[in-house]
């Protein structure tokens, strides 16, 4: 029986999700981090203290607020979190469709 290993994700691409789970999925209410971990595509999979300190990097920069109850933490992304979600998915649009039309010029 061998090693099953599991597929690490960007830095990157997990802030973009987390960010986008939080931006679509709880805009208005706030969701714990273990929902996150279990209802995100890819995020089981990270070592636990690597999400605390993503989501602690997200808090740190205002893109993400926690709030503390007796029984758990949760979450919710700032005004600011959804600015910047916004520009970096018109960004990477951006890029794409850049990158289409100079795959259109050569054919």
């Amino acid at each position: 029986m061998g090693i099953k290993s599991k597929k690490r994700l960007s830095p990157e691409y997990t802030i973009l999700s987390i960010l986008e789970y939080l931006c679509i999925s709880s805009r208005d209410t706030p969701i714990s981090k273990y929902h996150i971990i279990n209802k995100l595509p890819g995020i089981k999979q990270q070592r636990s203290d690597r999400i605390n300190n993503l989501m602690d990097e997200l808090e740190n920069n205002g893109f993400i607020q926690s709030i503390k109850t007796p029984n758990s933490t949760f979450y919710k992304i700032t005004d600011k979190g959804v600015t910047a979600y916004h520009e970096w998915i018109k960004s990477f649009l951006d890029f794409s469709r850049s990158v289409n039309k100079l795959d259109h010029e050569f054919d």
